[in-house]
């Protein structure tokens, strides 16, 4: 029996020292900024278990407002050191509705939303990985709604539109392998186009708008792959 346990310990020891070694010169995960490195992005709240779409961009409403568009995001380091990013929105819907004097209200929508995003990442230091860039972002919608009501149709027409780039300054932390957290500074110009609503041959444009100034990102998660 002493000679098992004395097996048994020389055998752990012999697999535990090599192990050992390996792992001695191990400080933590680091950046996976390479070309070739890809990875999902998603929105993440803190203190909360959810994921969010990306922001895209942000479309007049008629008369006077305005809607934000978010969707996919995605990565790929096109060199060690450039970083593109894309977020897309895309979404179309139809609905039907006959209330008890059968008039019917049939209402679709399209909306379509593009992001690109050009960040070169600076040095590292440690698991953060600081970067500087441009975005250029685009987006618009319209919805149609048709009412008849005694045989008779009536169509109602609305768009909109917005433009907008800006300097990105921003980071991710690799806090653990696979995984970064981030976040980003946009100073940059948000334009919105002329909202329009139209009905039979008579159109009617609403308010257009623009800005100039700092956004944010929230807190930004990146799940490499």
């Amino acid at each position: 029996m002493n000679r098992f346990f004395l097996f048994l310990t020389l055998f752990v020891f012999a697999v535990s020292v090599p192990f050992a070694q390996v792992n001695s010169n191990y400080d933590g995960p680091r950046p996976e900024v390479r070309q070739g490195a890809m990875s999902f992005v998603f929105l993440y709240t803190p203190f909360q278990s959810n994921l969010d779409p990306v922001p895209v961009s942000t479309v007049s409403v008629y008369p006077n407002g305005s809607a934000d568009l978010v969707g996919a995001g995605f990565r790929y380091f096109i060199t060690n050191e450039i970083a593109l990013g894309a977020g897309l929105n895309f979404g179309t819907s139809s609905s039907e509705t006959i209330n008890a004097q059968d008039e019917k209200t049939e209402v679709s929508s399209t909306n379509f939303g593009l992001a690109i995003d050009a960040n070169y990442h600076l040095k590292a230091l440690y698991s953060v990985s600081p970067y500087i860039g441009i975005n250029v972002n685009f987006g618009n919608y319209s919805v149609t709604v048709d009412e008849t009501v005694a045989g008779t149709t009536t169509t109602d027409e609305f768009s909109g539109s917005g433009f907008g780039v800006g300097a990105n300054f921003g980071f991710d932390w690799y806090f653990t392998e696979g995984l970064s957290l981030g976040g980003r500074y946009t100073l940059g110009f948000q334009s919105l186009g002329k909202p329009e609503a139209k009905t039979g041959n008579t159109t009617v444009e609403g308010t257009s708008s623009s800005l100039f100034g700092i956004s944010s990102a929230s807190v930004i998660l990146n799940v490499h792959f």
